[in-house]
C-alpha cells in the first residue's frame, strides 16, 4: 500500500513537473508573440511613413514636370512667334 503511495507521489510530481515544462514554454511563445507583434506594428509604422514620402515625392515631380511642360510650351511659342515675326 505505501508502495503504490509513493507511486501516485512520483506520478503526480513528474506529471507537475511535465505541465511546469509546458506552462514556461507557453509563457516563452507569448513572450515572443508579443515581441513579433511589437516588431510588425514598428514595421507597419514604418511602412505607412515611407509610402507617404514616395506619394509625396511623386507629387512633386508632378508639379516639377508640369512646370518644365509650361515652360516649353511658352519657348515653343516664342520661337513660332519669332519665326514669323
Amino acid at each position: 500500500m505505501l508502495e503504490d503511495l509513493e507511486a501516485r507521489v512520483a506520478a503526480l510530481e513528474a506529471s507537475q513537473a511535465d505541465y511546469r515544462a509546458v506552462l514556461t514554454a507557453v509563457n516563452a511563445l507569448g513572450a515572443n508573440q508579443r515581441e513579433m507583434a511589437t516588431t510588425l506594428r514598428e514595421h507597419s509604422l514604418r511602412l505607412t511613413v515611407l509610402e507617404t514620402r514616395v506619394d509625396e515625392g511623386f507629387q512633386e515631380n508632378r508639379a516639377r514636370f508640369r512646370s518644365v511642360d509650361e515652360q516649353l510650351a511658352e519657348i515653343k511659342d516664342l520661337i513660332i512667334d519669332g519665326g514669323n515675326g
